[in-house]
């Protein structure tokens, strides 16, 4: 599945056993490897070239499907899903410092033509921080897996090094058998402990068991084996049964590395399903006066994940992203389609409640926590490691934060939404957060909103009731009120997000359920 980067550096095999089968391929030659058998028949050396005709599953196996990265291209998916195809796991991520540019057009692309995805990384125990969990982590952040009924689990490809047959990379990264075993046991772990679900493996039992030693402690995890003979053949050691069988290498008419799933399309199905683990879908509308969504579902995150919303990059359109207060973590997205996240961090700690502003007037969105009576805004941008901050302490604790531009010079202030009164302190003062405007608006115990309605640069507040969306038109240095209303989602168990999701200078409403 996983095609090298450069064709001269193909890594051989143990002595004749010949190319190792798995995903180091040449991304260029896109040759089939063809092993021999020999035989002895009436006293006689017979030699057999076996081969599977390109493109055809094998006999025995009627789901079809395939491994893919960068290395194919850009992917016809619906011409994929046209010859049989029910299945595949896509590259995402490899080591610390490289996500495959293709993944989120393959993850997309799949779904939306019925095939079942999942991501993998391509592990480098010669790399990061000397465990897998790091690793695991990476994959996670950047696969952003969720548990809805279509998406494979992650998995793990370790194999032979496929840059160097160089000693001491080659073949075992310069790790020890128990070393190694250790890495792996790191990155399955993580995998589990962040998604709920068992790693997937590939691998080859001529790299596996020499390796790892032949270890046999990870049956638990499903197993995609490679073997391009004809048949599956020996299992790599600890495995009875594989549940992915990757049987021909990339040359077929079908793009990446046809694989084929052990069992029925039923199988198939409930593999991908794994159980429930609330997967957080939204329903968005660039109407405000729409009661139902005019914009594809996007399912991302998971509960009890956040719901969030920003420009984050400038271009005048909000996108969707969520916030985990078990661990403080944000994860922000510029894809209006799938809301894959492209950075994640962790911010203030865990509990803290999140907000979103523009704090510096550049015109894209940052993030920030409030804890206690503290509000902490994240001022360098959501696309770096770099974390600077300015704080202030503002309302009392229990009070809600929110933030606006209430009088459109670009930049957002804090302010905050008292729960047992229904009362709004709005402030412009971006040092001390001193309010200069309070109404009460809607009934106590609402959930307070915010968000350009008319389009003139000023932000202005609302109310969620039930699945009733409220939002004030009079301005905040009013104390006219005037309304607009409407009936959005059924009110049980939902999540209001607002943003501008088309660009027209008007915030609008949405759901997380």
């Amino acid at each position: 599945m996983e095609l090298i980067r450069k064709p001269s550096a193909i890594a051989a095999g143990p002595p004749g056993d010949g190319p190792p089968p798995g995903r180091s391929r040449p991304a260029r030659t896109r040759r089939l490897f063809v092993r021999t058998v020999l035989a002895l028949a009436a006293g006689a050396a017979m030699i057999v070239a076996m081969a599977l005709p390109a493109g055809a599953a094998p006999a025995g196996y009627s789901v079809l499907g395939t491994d893919v990265s960068n290395h194919d291209g850009a992917i016809d998916w619906s011409g994929v899903a046209a010859k049989g195809v029910k299945f595949g796991w896509a590259k995402a991520t490899e080591g610390l410092d490289f996500v495959d540019p293709q993944y989120g057009a393959n993850y997309r692309g799949a779904k939306s033509n019925g095939v079942y995805i999942g991501a993998y990384a391509f592990g480098r125990p010669d790399k990061g921080a000397g465990t897998g969990k790091a690793q695991a982590d990476y994959l996670v952040d950047h696969a952003q897996y969720v548990n809805d009924g279509k998406t494979l689990p992650l998995q793990l490809d370790i194999e032979w090094p496929w840059w160097t047959t160089a000693a001491p990379i080659y073949p075992c990264y310069g790790l020890s058998s128990g070393q190694m075993v250790q890495w792996i046991r790191d990155f399955v772990n993580e995998v589990k402990a962040r998604t709920g679900r068992e790693a997937a493996i590939y691998t080859n039992p001529n790299w596996w068991n020499q390796c790892t030693g032949s270890n046999t402690s990870f049956a638990a995890n499903p197993l995609e084996t490679s073997n391009y003979s004809g048949s599956p053949g020996a299992l790599p050691a600890g495995w009875s049964r594989f549940t992915a069988w990757q049987y021909q290498g990339s040359s077929s008419t079908i793009p990446g590395s046809p694989t084929a799933f052990n069992g029925t399309s039923s199988d198939l199905a409930a593999f991908a399903g794994g159980g429930d683990l609330g997967v957080l879908e939204f329903y968005l509308s660039d109407s405000q006066t729409s009661s139902v969504a005019t914009r594809p579902v996007i399912s991302y995150g998971q509960s009890p994940m956040v719901p969030i919303s920003g420009d984050w990059d400038g271009d005048g359109k909000d996108t969707v992203s969520t916030y985990d207060p078990t661990t403080g973590k944000f994860f922000i997205s510029n894809d209006p389609v799938t809301g894959l996240a492209q950075y994640t961090f962790v911010y203030g700690n865990p509990g803290a409640v999140p907000l979103v502003g523009d704090w510096d007037g550049d015109g894209k969105d940052n993030i920030g926590v409030q804890m206690g009576n503290g509000f902490y805004m994240r001022t360098s941008p959501v696309t770096l490691a770099t974390e600077t901050t300015v704080s202030l302490a503002y309302g009392d604790a229990g009070m809600v934060p929110i933030s606006g531009d209430w009088n459109g010079d670009g930049k957002d202030s804090v302010s905050a939404y008292d729960p047992t009164t229904g009362k709004f302190f709005i402030s412009n003062d971006p040092v001390t957060g001193l309010a200069q405007y309070t109404f009460v608006y809607g009934n106590p115990g609402a959930v307070p909103l915010v968000g350009d309605w008319d389009g003139d640069g000023k932000d202005n507040i609302g109310v969620q009731m039930g699945n009733g969306f409220y939002m004030r038109t009079s301005p905040v240095t009013s104390a006219t009120e005037t309304t607009m209303s409407i009936g959005y989602g059924n009110g049980s168990g939902e999540l209001p997000v607002i943003g501008d999701w088309d660009g027209d200078g008007k915030d609008s409403q949405g759901i997380a359920r």
